[in-house]
């Protein structure tokens, strides 16, 4: 059994309230990848961009919990996703970050 862990049971509260939050689901999206419970992770990911398609620290960062948990070619795919959507929608602090990390990758 796992330790307690009173920001992700916290974040997960907060999503059973507010199931659209766009910061919500970020927050424990990114609890979810610290705890390492990366196939929740990334439903919350999931959740998150079909929700908020142009969100750009979703994109990068669920593709690097996707590196981390072992799926290189599957955070390439996610960050190319990324970058697209993120030039959709005009983020560019967001589409250079994730820019640089497909270049570090390739």
């Amino acid at each position: 059994m796992s330790a307690p862990n009173p920001r992700l049971d916290a974040a997960r509260a907060y999503i059973l309230k507010r199931p659209e939050d766009r910061f919500g689901l970020y927050t424990l999206a990114m609890e979810l990848r610290k705890a390492k419970e990366y196939d929740d992770c990334f439903a919350m990911f999931q959740r998150l961009l079909e929700l908020n398609p142009g969100y750009g620290a979703g994109w990068y960062h669920y593709g690097m919990a996707t590196r981390e948990s072992g799926d290189r070619e599957g955070c390439l795919v996610i960050l190319r996703r990324g970058l697209a959507a993120t030039e959709m929608s005009g983020d560019k602090h967001a589409h250079a970050e994730i820019e640089g990390a497909i270049e570090e990758m390739e």
